[in-house]
């Protein structure tokens, strides 16, 4: 029997599997890409391979492939693989899906039993000179930076013995230093966490294993020049629910949420967990944050729900959407008081946010003026028309937060567009903070193709400087990377 989608709801519209890898050579563009662009940005992005074995498989449980656009001299060159996982292989040689419910190994094909999850879908970075693809259930995919062939799961020369690896490494701009994390990191369900501090050159130097109060998803961390922030969320597991063959999380309203604060040259008796309250749960990314003085400082989108569809509520409730809009937040931890909860500030709020939130990276760890995000916008006019095309609301949207002011600039691409997020382009190296452009894709859900926008990152609402046409539509995308070419020079 040939490969069917009939059946998976989620197999329609824009984002209907793919199932293709590309190249481009020069892409079509409309304006001028601007001189001082020239690098590499790199996409992660879901797309289903073979029909999924449960109905209504989550999102999260596809294939993983990288997208590159190389920009220079006012050309764009554009890129697509599929991340050569254990998995992929697998299921391409068997022509068939192998793997279960979301991260529930015991739910899979027998012949998959022994194979690792890693579908590495979710985050592209680049590191002392290593690219990788990440998903954070396993250990990094060390991938070519030029050509994306797959080279293999990377363990740091045997010094990475935890099974996971977050999505998101922070990369410290004034040290060059990267410091990671691992949850589940003996195995599922388990409530052993690591933090890993790598040097420039990308070698492990100091590791520190902690145990969680809660075992929940924990996406995103944050750091500071002095300390790491690891925050948990009421998205929860347990070995039971394995056992039962369910999907790995489900959602507890009834856990609080909890922040462990590690000083960046502590060992694990230093940490200490404070306690937030339920409506504090749901931390997924994190925007930036800073130490002063006995203060440590957050700042980040938060929801109060259950922020995905796919994952159900533990007390049978059903899925209530309005629970996975975030504000933006800032929580203030004061390390000098024996309270263990924190004092927090809504900053931005009656948005329909999401929680993907990027900064200009260079302030990491400082005080910093702006952010960006991808919401959708209310106000703006959508073609309802083109409402099948998406799996949830219209991202038609991208925001500039000021910090300082509480200005908020946007940008809107169009009634039949959704946005993915941006990613912010310095300038120069030396340029200010938010003075450079951003960089994402555009699906045009009515041509059913994809642009890349490229906008000045000061006058956004101005619209694109230029419009990298792409003829086909892209997978959907997870998080995206910018490399200068001084950090990776091309190879042709």
């Amino acid at each position: 029997m040939g490969v069917s989608f009939k059946d998976d709801p989620n197999a329609r519209g824009f984002f209907a599997p793919m199932r293709f890898e590309a190249n481009i050579i020069d892409c079509e563009v409309e304006g001028d890409i601007p001189a001082d662009i020239a690098g590499s940005f790199y996409r992660t992005a879901l797309d289903r391979r073979f029909p999924p074995l449960y109905e209504n498989d989550v999102l999260y449980n596809s294939d993983g492939a990288v997208d590159l656009l190389r920009i220079r001299n006012g050309h764009a060159d554009f890129k697509s693989r599929y991340v050569r996982t254990e998995r992929f292989l697998a299921e391409r040689a068997e022509r068939r899906a192998l793997f279960g419910r979301y991260r529930n190994r015991s739910t899979n094909d027998p012949l998959a039993r022994d194979l690792s999850l890693n579908t590495a879908n979710t985050t592209p970075i680049y590191h002392a000179g290593k690219f990788f693809a990440l998903k954070e259930d396993s250990p990094p995919t060390l991938m070519d930076p030029h050509s994306l062939k797959t080279l293999g799961e990377h363990d740091f020369g045997g010094r990475m013995t935890a099974k996971t690896f977050t999505a998101h490494p922070k990369i410290d701009p004034l040290t060059g230093e990267m410091i990671a994390f691992s949850y589940e990191a003996t195995g599922d369900a388990s409530d052993d966490l690591v933090v890993w501090f790598f040097d420039k050159a990308g070698n492990i130097t100091r590791e520190v294993w902690l145990k969680v109060p809660v075992v929940s998803m924990m996406h995103d961390f944050a750091i500071t020049e002095k300390h790491v922030i690891l925050p948990t969320t009421a998205m929860v597991t347990d070995r039971e629910r394995l056992k039962r063959g369910e999907v790995h999380w489900a959602f507890d309203k009834s856990v609080p949420g909890y922040v462990g604060i590690l000083p960046r040259d502590g060992e694990a008796k230093d940490v200490r967990w404070f306690k937030g309250t339920t409506s504090q749960c749901m931390l997924v990314h994190t925007t930036n944050a800073r130490t002063e003085g006995d203060k440590v400082i957050l700042d980040a989108p938060v929801a109060a729900g259950n922020f995905n569809p796919w994952f159900p509520n533990v007390d049978g409730s059903p899925y209530d959407p309005t629970g996975r809009t975030p504000t933006m937040r800032r929580w203030t931890f004061d390390l000098a008081s024996s309270r263990d909860g924190w004092q927090e500030e809504i900053l931005f709020n009656g948005l329909m946010a999401t929680s993907f939130t990027r900064m200009d990276d260079r302030y990491l760890t400082r005080p910093f003026r702006y952010s960006f995000m991808m919401l959708t916008d209310k106000e703006a006019p959508f073609d309802d028309s083109l409402a099948a095309e998406l799996l949830g609301p219209p991202i038609n949207a991208w925001y500039r937060f000021d910090y300082t002011t509480g200005k908020i600039d946007k940008y809107f691409c169009g009634p039949e567009y959704s946005m993915t997020e941006p990613q912010f382009i310095p300038r120069r190296a030396d340029a200010p903070e938010g003075d450079g452009y951003l960089i994402g894709a555009a699906n045009n859900l009515r041509e059913r193709r994809t642009d890349i926008i490229i906008l000045d990152a000061q006058h956004i609402a101005e619209g694109p400087v230029a419009r990298i046409r792409l003829p086909f539509r892209l997978h959907m995308q997870v998080h995206g990377w910018w490399v200068p070419e001084e950090e990776l020079p091309f190879d042709s």
